[in-house]
């Protein structure tokens, strides 16, 4: 990851804010944050995570007791969020604070970037956006790209639970769109998140088990 400063400059950055995004519902973009935090714990990453959805608070329900500290759960729209996270980088110093939101949010990304990079404490922002397969999907990681332009880096994920068809026309919207052109030029990854199986997945939910404990739990099927 890198930085641009005033000048132009790149300068490396090691640490980093994941915001895991979204601005349609249902599209699994909590199923993403939990994958995500998951990697980060079977890694030994020190990692702070918010759980900022709180009609569906899945990141802190499946690992509120494996995370040191807990997963903090608060609104992002709320007034003090970006003070409580800066307050929390600055003190606990993670690798990655992993941010999942609620849908709706964005008129609030500005302002957040801003307030981070203003702190000035060496930390870069990653916007996850997932992608279903509707047109929303694509109108809501255009307007974070006319937001937060060359500010954030981006990786937009594919989520390929939707549909059965075709899997080159599950995302046609997205492959066809300016945004797409737009995104990978200010350097986007892109990346397939697989599907799941139902029932695993529904075992997995039924637990409230992290990941990787659903492997070897004994009330799972897939310790068997």
């Amino acid at each position: 990851m890198s930085k641009t400063t005033p000048h132009g400059k790149k300068t490396a950055v090691n640490k980093t804010i994941v915001v895991c995004t979204s601005e349609k519902g249902g599209t699994g973009k909590s199923i993403v944050a939990r994958f995500l935090l998951d990697m980060y714990l079977a890694n030994d990453i020190n990692v702070v995570a918010y759980d900022c959805d709180s009609n569906n608070p899945q990141l802190w329900r499946h690992y509120n007791s494996s995370v040191p500290g807990g997963v903090r759960t608060i609104k992002f729209n709320q007034w003090g969020f970006s003070e409580i996270l800066k307050n929390d980088l600055s003190s606990l110093n993670p690798v990655v604070a992993l941010v999942d939101l609620p849908s709706g949010v964005g008129e609030y990304f500005q302002d957040f970037v801003q307030e981070i990079e203003s702190a000035s404490l060496g930390y870069r922002i990653t916007m996850v956006s997932v992608l279903g397969r509707s047109k929303d999907s694509i109108i809501q990681l255009k307007r974070l790209i006319e937001t937060c332009g060359n500010q954030v880096d981006y990786v937009v994920v594919k989520n390929l639970y939707w549909g059965e068809d075709d899997e080159e026309r599950r995302f046609i919207y997205y492959d066809q769109s300016k945004t797409r052109k737009t995104v990978l030029e200010l350097g986007a990854i892109e990346l397939k998140f697989m599907r799941l199986v139902d029932w695993v997945y529904e075992d997995i939910d039924t637990l409230d088990l992290t990941f990787t404990a659903a492997v070897t739990h004994e009330e799972s099927t897939l310790s068997t």
